[in-house]
């Protein structure tokens, strides 16, 4: 589970609320509705009182991100993880072929709004830097 807090003033609708994105990937073939609605007492964890606040909800299921993305069965990669001897991380931004990457959730560092811009990010630094880059240092 992620969860996105912003402290931007701007991005929050008043004074008694914050926004607040709670972001899973569930098994195929679980209840959404159950899922995020356990997914909501968790988060109560990081953010007390977070129901009684809450303005609105979405929840999605992968039929939804097929209809609206063409995503093939409303896939949404997996996390990358650092764990298994890296066989759980995506694949690098480099190929084979000179100048060409890859960025989004399926390249390094994974799927997610944040990873994908941190993909962007990498790939820009190795058009820019060439081979050599490593991120920010």
């Amino acid at each position: 589970m992620t969860i996105l807090r912003p402290d931007d003033p701007g991005l929050v609708p008043d004074s008694d609320h914050e926004a607040v994105t709670l972001t899973s990937v569930v098994p195929a073939g679980a209840d959404a509705k159950d899922r995020a609605e356990r997914l909501v007492a968790v988060a109560e964890r990081a953010v007390p009182g977070l129901r009684d606040r809450l303005l609105w909800q979405e929840v999605r299921t992968p039929a939804d991100i097929a209809a609206e993305t063409g995503a093939a069965g409303g896939a949404v990669p997996a996390p990358a993880l650092a764990a298994a001897g890296g066989r759980l991380l995506h694949a690098s931004n480099s190929t084979r072929l000179t100048g060409l990457f890859t960025a989004g959730g399926w390249s390094h560092p994974g799927g997610g709004l944040p990873h994908a811009g941190m993909s962007g990010a990498l790939v820009a630094g190795l058009v820019v830097e060439g081979p050599g880059f490593r991120g920010s240092q």
